[in-house]
Protein backbone atom coordinates (compact mmCIF):
# COMPACT_ATOMS: atom_id res chain seq x y z
CA UNK A 1 0.00 0.00 0.00
CA UNK A 2 1.38 3.76 -0.65
CA UNK A 3 2.88 5.46 2.12
CA UNK A 4 0.33 8.45 3.31
CA UNK A 5 2.52 11.63 3.70
CA UNK A 6 1.78 13.93 5.95
CA UNK A 7 1.16 16.92 5.00
CA UNK A 8 0.66 17.72 0.96
CA UNK A 9 0.39 21.42 0.28
CA UNK A 10 3.05 23.46 -1.43
CA UNK A 11 2.90 26.98 -2.19
CA UNK A 12 1.33 27.76 -5.31
CA UNK A 13 -0.22 25.02 -8.13
CA UNK A 14 0.04 21.61 -6.24
CA UNK A 15 -0.59 18.77 -8.67
CA UNK A 16 -1.25 16.12 -5.45
CA UNK A 17 -4.31 18.51 -4.17
CA UNK A 18 -8.06 18.13 -5.82
CA UNK A 19 -8.82 20.14 -8.24
CA UNK A 20 -10.56 20.97 -11.50
CA UNK A 21 -7.40 22.05 -13.36
CA UNK A 22 -5.27 19.79 -15.46
CA UNK A 23 -2.64 19.72 -13.22
CA UNK A 24 -4.96 18.93 -9.83
CA UNK A 25 -4.54 15.55 -8.64
CA UNK A 26 -7.58 12.97 -9.78
CA UNK A 27 -10.30 11.99 -6.41
CA UNK A 28 -13.85 10.53 -6.19
CA UNK A 29 -16.22 13.17 -6.68
CA UNK A 30 -19.71 12.84 -8.23
CA UNK A 31 -21.59 10.49 -9.22
CA UNK A 32 -19.21 7.38 -8.63
CA UNK A 33 -18.60 8.59 -5.17
CA UNK A 34 -22.63 8.60 -4.29
CA UNK A 35 -22.81 4.91 -3.89
CA UNK A 36 -24.98 3.41 -1.08
CA UNK A 37 -22.57 0.31 -0.23
CA UNK A 38 -19.63 -1.05 -1.48
CA UNK A 39 -17.37 -3.91 -1.24
CA UNK A 40 -13.59 -3.84 -1.96
CA UNK A 41 -11.19 -7.15 -2.24
CA UNK A 42 -7.87 -5.83 -2.53
CA UNK A 43 -4.82 -7.71 -3.09
CA UNK A 44 -0.99 -6.40 -3.39
CA UNK A 45 2.37 -8.14 -2.67
CA UNK A 46 2.26 -8.96 1.47
CA UNK A 47 -1.63 -7.31 1.56
CA UNK A 48 -4.93 -8.21 1.39
CA UNK A 49 -7.81 -6.83 2.39
CA UNK A 50 -12.05 -6.63 2.42
CA UNK A 51 -13.76 -3.78 3.49
CA UNK A 52 -17.35 -3.54 3.60
CA UNK A 53 -19.43 0.19 3.97
CA UNK A 54 -22.86 1.01 3.69
CA UNK A 55 -24.15 4.87 4.40
CA UNK A 56 -27.83 5.77 4.98
CA UNK A 57 -29.52 8.82 4.34
CA UNK A 58 -29.48 10.23 7.54
CA UNK A 59 -25.43 10.66 7.30
CA UNK A 60 -24.84 7.14 9.46
CA UNK A 61 -21.72 4.92 8.37
CA UNK A 62 -21.35 1.23 8.54
CA UNK A 63 -18.14 0.03 7.83
CA UNK A 64 -16.64 -3.44 8.59
CA UNK A 65 -12.55 -4.36 7.39
CA UNK A 66 -10.55 -7.13 7.42
CA UNK A 67 -7.01 -6.81 6.28
CA UNK A 68 -4.00 -9.51 6.25
CA UNK A 69 -0.46 -8.28 6.29
CA UNK A 70 3.22 -10.21 6.54
CA UNK A 71 1.69 -12.81 8.68
CA UNK A 72 -0.13 -10.32 10.74
CA UNK A 73 -3.88 -9.92 10.83
CA UNK A 74 -6.63 -7.44 12.31
CA UNK A 75 -10.42 -6.84 11.56
CA UNK A 76 -13.33 -5.46 13.19
CA UNK A 77 -16.39 -3.19 12.56
CA UNK A 78 -17.58 0.30 13.48
CA UNK A 79 -21.19 2.11 13.70
CA UNK A 80 -20.47 6.22 12.96
CA UNK A 81 -23.95 7.66 14.20
CA UNK A 82 -25.06 11.42 14.90
CA UNK A 83 -22.61 13.82 14.67
CA UNK A 84 -20.39 12.22 17.61
CA UNK A 85 -21.18 8.82 18.35
CA UNK A 86 -18.72 5.88 17.97
CA UNK A 87 -19.92 1.92 18.48
CA UNK A 88 -17.01 -0.35 17.59
CA UNK A 89 -15.87 -3.70 18.08
CA UNK A 90 -12.29 -5.98 17.66
CA UNK A 91 -10.03 -7.69 18.93
CA UNK A 92 -7.10 -5.31 17.62
CA UNK A 93 -5.07 -3.01 20.41
CA UNK A 94 -6.56 0.42 19.90
CA UNK A 95 -4.53 3.70 19.67
CA UNK A 96 -5.95 6.21 21.76
CA UNK A 97 -9.46 6.92 21.75
CA UNK A 98 -8.93 9.83 19.64
CA UNK A 99 -7.37 7.84 16.88
CA UNK A 100 -9.86 4.83 17.11
CA UNK A 101 -12.14 6.31 14.04
CA UNK A 102 -8.72 6.84 12.01
CA UNK A 103 -7.57 3.28 12.90
CA UNK A 104 -10.68 1.63 11.55
CA UNK A 105 -12.41 3.57 9.18
CA UNK A 106 -9.40 5.48 7.19
CA UNK A 107 -8.45 2.55 5.25
CA UNK A 108 -11.75 1.27 4.42
CA UNK A 109 -12.49 4.86 2.96
CA UNK A 110 -9.64 5.81 1.03
CA UNK A 111 -10.36 2.30 -0.72
CA UNK A 112 -13.86 3.35 -1.54
CA UNK A 113 -12.62 6.09 -2.84
CA UNK A 114 -9.60 4.58 -4.63
CA UNK A 115 -12.46 2.39 -6.57
CA UNK A 116 -14.68 5.08 -7.17
CA UNK A 117 -12.20 7.30 -9.06
CA UNK A 118 -11.02 4.97 -11.27
CA UNK A 119 -14.72 3.80 -12.17
CA UNK A 120 -15.60 7.62 -13.19
CA UNK A 121 -12.59 7.44 -15.31
CA UNK A 122 -12.46 4.42 -16.58
CA UNK A 123 -15.86 3.96 -17.43
CA UNK A 124 -17.15 8.03 -17.94
CA UNK A 125 -20.31 7.54 -17.89
CA UNK A 126 -22.76 7.38 -15.21
CA UNK A 127 -23.42 4.32 -12.49
CA UNK A 128 -26.93 3.85 -14.65
CA UNK A 129 -25.56 3.84 -18.23
CA UNK A 130 -23.63 0.42 -17.47
CA UNK A 131 -26.40 -1.77 -18.97
CA UNK A 132 -23.74 -4.73 -19.99
CA UNK A 133 -20.35 -6.09 -19.24
CA UNK A 134 -18.06 -2.99 -20.06
CA UNK A 135 -13.83 -2.96 -20.21
CA UNK A 136 -12.76 -0.15 -18.96
CA UNK A 137 -9.25 1.44 -18.56
CA UNK A 138 -7.79 4.94 -17.23
CA UNK A 139 -4.25 6.60 -17.06
CA UNK A 140 -2.18 9.29 -16.81
CA UNK A 141 1.61 10.37 -17.22
CA UNK A 142 1.16 13.44 -15.30
CA UNK A 143 -1.85 13.43 -12.91
CA UNK A 144 -1.29 11.77 -9.17
CA UNK A 145 -4.24 9.69 -7.79
CA UNK A 146 -5.72 10.98 -4.37
CA UNK A 147 -7.76 9.43 -2.08
CA UNK A 148 -8.37 10.58 1.48
CA UNK A 149 -10.06 10.10 4.55
CA UNK A 150 -10.67 13.32 7.46
CA UNK A 151 -6.99 13.17 8.52
CA UNK A 152 -4.95 11.32 6.36
CA UNK A 153 -4.28 10.82 2.43
CA UNK A 154 -2.87 8.85 0.27
CA UNK A 155 -1.46 9.15 -3.18
CA UNK A 156 -0.83 6.60 -6.29
CA UNK A 157 2.05 8.43 -8.78
CA UNK A 158 2.14 9.00 -12.59
CA UNK A 159 2.21 7.41 -14.72
CA UNK A 160 -0.15 4.98 -13.56
CA UNK A 161 -2.83 2.91 -15.30
CA UNK A 162 -6.05 0.91 -14.91
CA UNK A 163 -7.42 -1.92 -16.48
CA UNK A 164 -10.74 -3.96 -15.61
CA UNK A 165 -14.29 -4.66 -16.29
CA UNK A 166 -18.05 -3.46 -15.07
CA UNK A 167 -20.96 -5.93 -15.08
CA UNK A 168 -24.45 -5.27 -13.98
CA UNK A 169 -25.76 -7.20 -11.06
CA UNK A 170 -29.45 -6.36 -11.26
CA UNK A 171 -31.41 -3.76 -8.43
CA UNK A 172 -28.65 -1.16 -9.58
CA UNK A 173 -25.60 -3.20 -8.44
CA UNK A 174 -22.49 -3.09 -10.42
CA UNK A 175 -19.60 -5.93 -10.09
CA UNK A 176 -16.39 -4.54 -10.89
CA UNK A 177 -12.89 -6.20 -11.65
CA UNK A 178 -9.47 -3.35 -11.55
CA UNK A 179 -5.89 -3.52 -11.96
CA UNK A 180 -4.34 -0.59 -10.99
CA UNK A 181 -0.22 -0.13 -11.95
CA UNK A 182 1.38 2.86 -10.42
CA UNK A 183 4.54 4.78 -9.30
CA UNK A 184 4.83 4.83 -5.16
CA UNK A 185 5.06 7.96 -3.32
CA UNK A 186 7.68 9.00 -0.47
CA UNK A 187 6.95 10.29 2.77
CA UNK A 188 6.29 13.75 1.55
CA UNK A 189 4.41 12.52 -1.33
CA UNK A 190 6.84 13.04 -4.38
CA UNK A 191 6.84 9.98 -6.83
CA UNK A 192 9.78 7.48 -6.21
CA UNK A 193 12.14 7.47 -9.33
CA UNK A 194 11.69 3.82 -11.27
CA UNK A 195 9.68 0.93 -10.59
CA UNK A 196 6.22 0.15 -9.69
CA UNK A 197 3.65 -1.51 -8.41
CA UNK A 198 0.19 -3.07 -8.71
CA UNK A 199 -3.43 -3.38 -6.64
CA UNK A 200 -6.22 -5.52 -7.77
CA UNK A 201 -9.42 -4.27 -6.75
CA UNK A 202 -12.63 -6.80 -7.27
CA UNK A 203 -15.97 -6.33 -5.30
CA UNK A 204 -19.41 -4.46 -5.89
CA UNK A 205 -20.85 -1.43 -5.49
CA UNK A 206 -24.57 -0.73 -5.17
CA UNK A 207 -26.51 3.18 -6.26
CA UNK A 208 -29.87 1.82 -4.81
CA UNK A 209 -31.81 4.14 -3.15
CA UNK A 210 -30.14 4.54 0.43
CA UNK A 211 -32.27 3.01 3.24
CA UNK A 212 -33.21 6.42 5.63
CA UNK A 213 -31.79 5.06 8.49
CA UNK A 214 -30.27 1.96 9.96
CA UNK A 215 -32.93 -0.30 12.23
CA UNK A 216 -33.56 0.34 15.72
CA UNK A 217 -33.17 -3.33 16.33
CA UNK A 218 -29.25 -3.36 14.97
CA UNK A 219 -27.37 -5.44 17.40
CA UNK A 220 -24.83 -3.63 19.48
CA UNK A 221 -24.31 -6.11 22.18
CA UNK A 222 -20.42 -6.53 23.47
CA UNK A 223 -20.19 -3.34 21.10
CA UNK A 224 -18.03 -0.89 22.44
CA UNK A 225 -19.85 2.91 22.75
CA UNK A 226 -18.28 6.26 22.89
CA UNK A 227 -19.22 10.01 22.89
CA UNK A 228 -16.44 11.63 20.64
CA UNK A 229 -13.31 10.44 23.03
CA UNK A 230 -15.87 9.61 26.08
CA UNK A 231 -16.79 6.34 26.85
CA UNK A 232 -20.54 5.39 27.51
CA UNK A 233 -22.24 2.49 29.26
CA UNK A 234 -22.67 -0.30 26.92
CA UNK A 235 -26.03 -0.49 24.74
CA UNK A 236 -28.14 -3.79 23.22
CA UNK A 237 -28.98 -1.82 20.39
CA UNK A 238 -28.58 1.17 17.93
CA UNK A 239 -32.01 2.51 19.52
CA UNK A 240 -30.68 2.45 22.45
CA UNK A 241 -27.41 4.30 21.47
CA UNK A 242 -29.51 7.01 19.61
CA UNK A 243 -31.75 7.76 22.77
CA UNK A 244 -28.38 7.59 24.85
CA UNK A 245 -27.20 10.24 22.44
CA UNK A 246 -30.09 12.40 22.08
CA UNK A 247 -30.94 11.45 18.83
Amino acid sequence: MPSAPVDTRLPGIDPRQCGTSRWSALCAEGRWSQFASIVVRVKTTGFSAEYVLEQAGNGELHATYREEAKGSSRGGEILLLGTDGIAYRTRDPLPPPDAIIDYMLSSALMMSKLVAVLLDQGALVGPSEVTATLPIKAGSTTQYLRTDAPRIAALYGPPWTMTGTLHPAGDRKLDYALRLVFRPVDGKGAATPGGSEAIALEGSVSFTERRPAFPESFDLVGWKFMKVETPLPAVRTLGEARRSLGL
